[in-house]
């Protein structure tokens, strides 16, 4: 039997094999090639650096980027299926090269080798490296020919990096050398042994006129600064760049331990701007607040106002929005220095009054002096009003942890400026649905969805573009809190198991302390919750089980939060960071309400409410390239019941599993800890209402990289390799969920691990559709082996690929 079916499987996959071979034969990229002609097959580049290992490869991927001419696109590297399909009409594409798949790059004209192009590589490359501070590099090429195809060998041995030593500055003005150089030299970013580049020279520059703009001259600018560099110096220098690694790198004799040096000497001196040099104090602020598009906005105004030294000028005798509105928002002073954070913190506030389309301001120099000898500026704010109320309505396809595929509609209507104080108010309805699947082998595949659950929902929300609140409040410039009220109302219809009802609102600010900070503090909010319509099937479980109980008790939840968000993307090529810290607690206030009313009637609340402390965190590491990228993710929580609450609230909750959480397993079905019923979760229904926890921790990391970019970029084909890891817990043990609490010296045992790869399709660059197998590595709830299952993976097995590799449908990328 067993010969039998190999004979009848092997014959065809033999014709087959030997058919696809004949059609790479034949349509090769090499067929259409000239007598001496050869196809680019790659270019590679060969470091010899003393860079340490986290720098080299994007010095490497730089490298490659400045060759002249590029190989042509290969299929997982191996097969260059554009080139190839192309060759499939070669006559058809050459004789029109207009041609809409040449255009889109759906097919790529096989890359015929130009030795002639080389000489300009090694010279582009020979100028990076320069740049990068590898003063003494050397590139040579070299050439690997096989068949009809060329591979150029870049050898680049890039000597040492040097390192900065000394800094001087030569200032060609005393004035502007007593106020500024003391400055710029505390505040360099030159320093001693830095690794020198180019562009820290550049960042250096910008530095120095920013720095010279803070004080008052208005007129300073790159062309004002010109560097020279020396690098005769005999000094060595050891790179603080990176202590850890160079010594780690050092001590196994990769990198050496010290570098030469170069001096750089900063010279400043005037331009064609004879008054760089000196200082600008403002002497009018204008603000016109209802500019219109290009018109002469200093001789359009009928009505002239003046306010704490703001001359507001207007068209009409009531204004749009209150002057002290606007006024707030202007750092820009009468009398007072030039600084180019007033002028830039101005620009900002008012571009975040949603009321104006935008704002701008028009500096012009006044031909006055004061007494000091500084000149007059005048500036003129011109703002552009938008439209008062805004109407959206908007369609959205979602992927979840909890569901497979969702849907909702959306419509809203907003105030752009209510009272006249560009306060927003917001009134938002919703209505939207969540379907899953099944893995019933009965069903069709369409018989495999059903209706989760509906969502209708109505919720308003007031923004007041200051900080309200009975104390004062000293905030920076970059950003004056915004303070928040919101109320809303949800129902949420479980089909054929419950209803819930719930009612939500909070006060709160959030604020910028920086470009790459965001905090929310939300000093009250409350939630309440109403479970009804409970199926026999489902009450069932809530007898049962009493962390089920608990989740989904009637509560009601008050409590403050706040949230700091950190994000350092653009701030550095190459890598960034993502920081998100929450902490929320409810229920003290509610207890000290209880105690007091105790003690004067006898009688507490009659509403149970909850009693938690809440704290989650998601840390992100992204390391990016040219094609790739590597993302590590950990995140998580813990919330911790106290007083009468034995769990958290069922909102407040963590689940993993699904197409953003633990890939190996389907929304919900894992946990918590080694707790396990295989009647529950093995069910094709995949209603485990149950799986939730108080206790949350996942580990998360991904490779992701480029393989097809179609319709000239429009659509891109990506590939991923993934691992996930982690599980959810309880805070407190329960008789009916043995395994399923939270306790150290089981930790390991209760960690999941899965892994898988994915594909992904970015359509032009705002829609991006995913889908990810994964398989479990490791069960928690199996004791033999501490869980783990790698032994027992099966790829040829059809049984073993159905029970354990786990589809996830998902929008948009999972971290």
């Amino acid at each position: 039997m067993n010969h039998f079916v190999r004979k009848t499987i092997c014959a065809p996959l033999g014709w087959l094999a030997g058919l696809l071979l004949f059609l790479l034969s034949s349509c090769g990229t090499s067929r259409n090639l000239k007598q001496d002609e050869y196809i680019l097959r790659k270019n590679v580049v060969k470091l010899k650096t003393s860079q340490t290992y986290a720098d080299k490869s994007a010095l490497k991927d730089g490298l490659k980027s400045v060759i002249d001419q590029q190989n042509n696109t290969y299929l997982f590297g191996v097969f260059p299926m554009k080139a190839w399909l192309y060759n499939l009409r070669y006559k058809a594409y050459e004789r029109d090269s207009t041609n809409f798949q040449v255009r889109s790059r759906i097919v790529e004209k096989p890359v015929v080798f130009k030795a002639a192009t080389i000489p300009g590589s090694v010279k582009k490359m020979q100028s990076l490296l320069t740049n990068q501070g590898y003063f003494n590099a050397r590139v040579s090429t070299s050439q690997d020919t096989s068949r009809r195809k060329i591979s150029v060998v870049y050898h680049v041995d890039a000597k040492d990096e040097f390192l900065i030593d000394t800094v001087r500055y030569d200032v060609d003005s005393s004035t502007l050398q007593a106020i500024m150089q003391p400055e710029w030299e505390e505040k360099t970013l030159l320093k001693e042994s830095q690794p020198y580049s180019n562009s820290l020279l550049g960042t250096e520059r910008s530095q120095m006129v920013l720095l010279a703009k803070e004080n008052g001259f208005f007129k300073f600018n790159t062309d004002n600064i010109q560097f020279e560099l020396d690098t005769a110096s005999q000094r060595v220098l050891r790179n603080k760049k990176s202590l850890v690694e160079n010594a780690a790198n050092a001590f196994i004799g990769k990198v050496k331990n010290t570098r030469p040096t170069v001096s750089v000497r900063a010279i400043v001196k005037e331009t064609e701007h004879y008054d760089a040099f000196d200082q600008f104090v403002f002497r009018n602020i204008y603000v016109y607040p209802e500019y219109n598009d290009n018109e002469a906005f200093y001789n359009t105004f009928k009505y002239e106002d003046t306010s704490k030294g703001v001359i507001y000028r207007f068209k009409n005798a009531k204004p749009i929005v209150r002057k002290n509105v606007v006024l707030s928002k202007i750092f820009l002073k009468k009398h007072a220095l030039y600084k180019q954070s007033d002028y830039n913190n101005t620009l900002l506030q008012l571009n975040d009054l949603s009321i104006f389309n935008y704002g701008r301001i028009f500096i012009t120099e006044d031909t006055f002096f004061n007494e000091q000898g500084q000149h007059y500026l005048d500036a003129h704010i011109v703002l552009n009003p938008g439209k008062t109320y805004d109407f959206n309505t908007n369609f959205e396809l979602s992927g979840g942890d909890l569901y497979l595929a969702g849907s909702a509609l959306n419509a809203s209507v907003t105030n752009k400026n209510l009272f006249k104080g560009a306060n927003q108010l917001s009134i938002a309805g919703t209505y939207g649905f969540e379907l899953n699947q099944t893995k019933n082998p009965d069903q069709t595949f369409f018989q495999r969805f059903y209706l989760m659950t509906q969502n209708f929902g109505l919720n308003t929300k007031l923004i007041f573009p200051t900080f309200l609140s009975p104390f004062k409040f000293n905030g920076n410039k970059v950003s004056i809190p915004k303070t928040v009220f919101s109320l809303g109302g949800n129902y949420l219809d479980r089909s054929n198991y419950f209803r819930i009802q719930t009612i939500n609102s909070s006060f709160g600010y959030v604020w910028k302390s920086n470009t790459w900070s965001t905090w929310q503090l939300n000093p009250l909010f409350f939630n309440s919750l109403r479970l009804t319509n409970v199926s026999d099937s489902f009450r069932v479980r809530l007898n049962e089980v009493q962390a089920i109980r608990n989740s989904y008790q009637e509560n009601f939840i008050l409590g403050e939060n706040i949230e700091f968000i950190h994000n350092t993307e653009g701030k550095r090529a190459g890598r960034h960071t993502f920081l998100r810290l929450g902490f929320e607690e409810a229920g003290m206030l509610l207890r000290g309400g209880n105690s007091l009313l105790k003690g004067l009637s006898g009688k507490g609340f009659s509403f149970n409410y909850a009693n938690y402390v809440r704290l989650d965190f998601d840390v992100r590491r992204y390391f990016t390239r040219t094609n790739r990228s590597l993302v590590f993710r950990m995140h998580g929580g813990i919330g911790v019941p106290y007083g009468a609450s034995k769990t958290l609230p069922y909102i407040k909750q963590y689940f993993v599993g699904g197409a953003y959480s633990i890939r190996g397993w389907g929304p919900r079905l894992l946990g918590p800890g080694s707790y396990y019923n295989p009647a529950l979760q093995n069910s094709n229904d995949r209603l485990f209402i149950d799986q939730s926890g108080d206790i949350k921790l996942e580990w998360n990391a991904e490779y992701r990289f480029r393989m097809i970019q179609l319709f000239a970029g429009a659509i891109g084909l990506h590939g991923a390799l993934f691992a996930d890891a982690g599980n959810i817990w309880l805070a407190h043990k329960d008789e009916n969920m043995p395994g399923a609490e939270f306790a150290f010296n089981k930790l390991w045992q209760d960690v999941a691990l899965s892994t898988g790869a994915g594909l992904r399709a970015d359509i032009g660059g705002f829609l991006i559709l995913r889908a990810d197998w994964a398989f479990a590595l490791k069960k928690p709830y199996l004791l033999e082996n501490s869980g783990w299952v790698i032994d027992q993976v099966d790829f040829g097995s059809k049984q073993w690929r159905a029970e354990n590799i786990n589809l996830n449908i998902g929008i948009g990328l999972p971290f």
